[in-house]
């Protein structure tokens, strides 16, 4: 596991990079059916059945995928920090250990915008019924790198 910060935010800028991919390509796909829907023979069933869906999740997607980098980053954080190559926290406390005065002193404000995307991560991730309300990955890519460049350059 990588154990500098600019190894995290390369992790969740590709991430976010192949988003755009996708997204293009989603919104190509689409936009080249609508224009010639005889198109739609050339794909195979469950693709051409699935576009919608694939094109309405993929914000969701790629949100669950970019907090995935995140904690990877939190974790790994966290076991260095405490000698532990075992350890397991939540997500949710160490975002708020982490960023506490005690350690990082991230503000309160990213703080509450780091739980936001989690909360839309749990959304997604664990089909929770409580809607958090739409978030773009833009946004998210932004929370989640500027909460990351406030952690040490390295860590041992």
């Amino acid at each position: 596991m990588p154990y500098r910060r600019s190894d995290f935010h390369e992790r969740v800028a590709e991430v976010w990079g192949e988003y755009k991919a996708t997204r293009a390509a989603v919104d190509r796909l689409r936009a080249a059916l609508q224009a010639a829907p005889d198109l739609a023979n050339l794909l195979e069933r469950p693709a051409r059945d699935n576009l919608k869906a694939a094109h309405l999740n993929l914000e969701g997607t790629y949100i669950v995928r970019l907090f995935a980098a995140f904690e990877a980053a939190l974790r790994s954080y966290d076991r260095s920090r405490h000698g532990d190559p075992g350890r397991r926290t939540d997500a949710s406390v160490m975002i708020d250990q982490i960023g506490g005065k005690r350690y990082r002193g991230i503000s309160k404000a990213d703080r509450e915008r780091a739980h936001a995307v989690r909360r839309v991560r749990n959304y997604w991730a664990h089909e929770s019924d409580v809607d958090p309300g739409p978030m773009s990955v833009d946004h998210a890519r932004a929370v989640l790198q500027k909460f990351l460049s406030e952690l040490p350059d390295e860590w041992p």
